[in-house]
């Protein structure tokens, strides 16, 4: 099973991390994805990459955090992606429900960040909430950078627009608000193909029903996996088995690494 997308480097799980990591091959965890959103996170991220073989790390600004983005986080995130368990440049985008940075900057930095994954030959990692539309509009305006994969990370879309980007060849990962009782997101996956869906927890948050309010951790990925089971008319062994062959389509640094 494979989490891509989480956060060892938060408060609330840093001083676990040994012990979580230490159990990935009882629990049946492949390996995790751990998600930069601001400078602090993004060194401690790569430290974790660093630190643990299973463990890969992105590089990149939050839209959050965006506000924060300058010279030197871009040549940090330039150095670290020469490291070959730096897969993808994320997690970038819009955030409209906050609105922690000014738009305008959130968009800036958001297309700043898609031409340096595509310097750096990278996928982008994408965090959008309540502005689809304008991360639409980013990313058609900033097409010609967009030559590596599209990763909607906790997609919270329409299936309508799902069926959009998969025609161009975007994923879709799914952690626990696919459990929450008015997630409705059957059809959400059933409109996705089957080779673009990813799994994920984003750890600490999120926690899947029945554990929803409690930590999370990579270990909910089964509860996961059920749901998708269930709504797709699957085993959940066919969706393992697939997740990891699309994880692995969407990052190839990780293919790459190991198969080394």
């Amino acid at each position: 099973m494979i989490d891509s997308h989480l956060h060892l480097d938060d408060e609330r799980l840093i001083g676990q991390v040994e012990q979580i990591v230490a159990e990935f091959d009882t629990r049946g965890i492949d390996f995790v994805i751990n998600n930069s959103a601001d400078l602090a996170g993004m060194i401690a991220s790569y430290k974790l990459a660093n630190t643990y073989e299973k463990v890969f790390a992105t590089v990149g600004m939050h839209p959050h955090t965006a506000k924060d983005f300058d010279a030197n986080f871009v040549h940090l995130m330039k150095e670290y992606a020469k490291n070959p368990k730096v897969v993808a440049v994320g997690e970038i985008g819009l955030d409209y429900y906050y609105d922690l940075s000014e738009r305008q900057i959130q968009r800036d930095v958001f297309a700043e960040q898609i031409e340096i994954a595509d310097q750096l030959g990278l996928p982008i990692t994408l965090h959008i909430r309540d502005a689809y539309g304008d991360a639409m509009d980013v990313l058609n305006a900033q097409k010609k950078y967009l030559n590596s994969n599209v990763l909607w990370h906790c997609y919270s879309g329409s299936a309508e627009f799902a069926k959009q980007c998969a025609k161009l060849g975007h994923y879709f990962a799914f952690g626990g608000a696919i459990t929450f009782k008015n997630a409705k997101k059957e059809e959400v996956l059933q409109a996705i193909p089957f080779d673009r869906i990813l799994t994920e927890t984003d750890a600490p948050y999120m926690a899947p029903v029945p554990l929803r309010g409690t930590t999370n951790t990579p270990f909910n990925i089964p509860l996961i996996i059920e749901k998708m089971a269930s709504a797709l008319g699957k085993t959940p062994q066919e969706v393992e088995n697939q997740v990891r062959k699309n994880t692995l389509q969407m990052f190839p640094r990780i293919g790459e690494y190991l198969n080394k």
